[in-house]
């Protein structure tokens, strides 16, 4: 039997070839035994009905008129929905999203979609995020010289818009983020993106162009954590991620696959981490 393909998996070509694409108003999510970590920003409006799901292995449930922000490398596993549901999806490629930084620079702040795994939007904030998924997609389809100027334009004010939203409900209290949280973003991002090839503090320091120890107290004044725990964590959940449902994987398959250079490696790791080995964790599940 064939496994089947994640839409988004099925339309990265295209995705990455528009950069932006909106997704309307899906009424059955796939239910795979397999989760889904997507390369995309996803936002999520939910028009009605409910879902179940597991995010980065934990239970969350989304409901009539909740927004979602997934970025890269978080998985999602769907688990359940109502008869009911019904759903838009706006897919934004990072990589499209960077080039439009880049080109303009002078008209372009810098954009960050503040991610939750969900929360409530009120009528008006609803309508509001409706209508700029409408707007910015008729914007993405259209042909014309200007297009990546005008979506430069648009994300930005989703972005403020996003954030405002976030304010109104109390969810966020500062206008703006700060540098150390604009910092601490980018080293989030970076994890997700670079985390097969290292999980030392000093490469992600060096990516982020500071010394080790600057950049270790940010990060642990910002989260309360260690940096090297916050690394160590988010490969923990990937190799549970793995070790649970990927069972066409083996040991040596899964070590190599988050980057460790031998089952050896990766199984001190796990269990110097979670007090089991790989094995004895898959066999609980």
């Amino acid at each position: 039997m064939t496994t089947p393909v994640h839409p988004l998996e099925e339309m990265r070509d295209k995705i990455m070839e528009r950069g932006l694409m909106l997704f309307d108003n899906i009424n059955r999510v796939p239910i795979y035994e397999k989760p889904y970590a997507s390369p995309f920003i996803v936002l999520c409006l939910n028009h009605q009905g409910w879902l179940r799901t597991i995010y980065d292995l934990q239970p969350r449930e989304f409901h009539q008129h909740d927004l979602a922000v997934i970025p890269p490398g978080h998985v999602m596993q769907a688990q359940e929905s109502s008869d009911d549901y019904l759903v838009s999806l706006l897919v934004i490629s990072p990589q499209f999203l960077q080039n439009l930084e880049q080109k303009y620079a002078s008209t372009f702040d810098h954009v960050e979609f503040h991610s939750r795994s969900a929360f409530h939007l009120n009528s008006a904030q609803y309508k509001g995020m409706l209508g700029y998924f409408r707007i910015l997609h008729a914007i993405s389809e259209v042909n014309h010289p200007e297009r990546e100027e005008l979506l430069a334009n648009q994300m930005e004010i989703g972005a403020k818009l996003l954030e405002t939203y976030l304010q109104e409900n109390g969810m966020i209290t500062m206008p703006k983020r700060t540098p150390n949280q604009q910092l601490l973003h980018r080293f989030q991002n970076a994890v997700v993106t670079h985390f097969h090839e290292s999980r030392e503090v000093k490469f992600y320091a060096d990516l982020l162009c500071l010394s080790p120890k600057y950049f270790g107290s940010i990060v642990k004044e910002e989260t309360g954590i260690p940096a090297s725990e916050w690394i160590t964590r988010y490969v923990i959940v990937q190799a549970k991620s793995l070790l649970r449902h990927s069972r066409n994987l083996n040991i040596q398959q899964i070590s190599f696959q988050l980057g460790f250079p031998d089952p050896a490696a990766f199984t001190r790791y796990f269990k110097a981490n979670t007090g089991m080995s790989p094995r004895e964790y898959r066999a609980q599940q």
